[in-house]
């Protein structure tokens, strides 16, 4: 992870107060506990787009994350994770292979 620097959250509903800027304070902790062992509701759109979505608000964590590539039974997925330890312990099953995608 690049810094710990705090993700702001920023409206995409019109009904929340749009003066509000919710933080989140310690990424590197509230990714952990997103990709760590058991289910979160946010795992599938940080996988899929980086993005946490939470009472009207959105925030960006791709700053934080790697972009991935990972085969399983098969086939091949591209997914946004902080590194390949917690990717693995997203993904239930078996991992074939992975691979880091650079931008």
């Amino acid at each position: 992870m690049k810094n710990n620097q705090p993700v702001t959250g920023f409206p995409f509903v019109p009904h929340v107060d749009q003066s509000k800027k919710p933080l989140i304070d310690n990424p590197a902790e509230f990714l952990k506990t997103v990709y760590g062992p058991g289910y979160h509701s946010a795992l599938h759109s940080m996988l899929s787009s980086g993005f946490y979505k939470y009472m009207g608000y959105c925030y960006d964590f791709r700053p934080y994350l790697k972009n991935y590539l990972y085969k399983q039974y098969g086939s091949w997925h591209e997914v946004y994770a902080p590194n390949k330890t917690l990717l693995r312990t997203a993904i239930h099953g078996r991992i074939e292979k992975i691979i880091e995608v650079k931008q």
